[in-house]
């Protein structure tokens, strides 16, 4: 399958994951800022969505964290 590039706002992807219909593990960021604001998004989206079971977006989270401390 293709990958479709494509641009959206942080307010339309925040709906997207909160309502379900989009997880941050299946998106592919471009950068390093946009990976940051879609990790941010899922962890903002996560805690609203306490049922989230979706082990590859909580892998994510801890990847970040970890090159977040390579980083600083």
């Amino acid at each position: 399958m293709k990958n479709v590039n494509i641009g959206l706002s942080e307010h339309k992807i925040a709906q997207l994951i909160n309502e379900g219909h989009l997880c941050a593990a299946d998106i592919q960021c471009l950068d390093k800022a946009s990976k940051q604001i879609i990790w941010q998004l899922c962890l903002w989206c996560c805690q609203n969505r306490i049922h989230c079971q979706n082990i590859s977006c909580h892998s994510s989270q801890v990847e970040s964290n970890n090159e977040a401390k390579v980083l600083v």
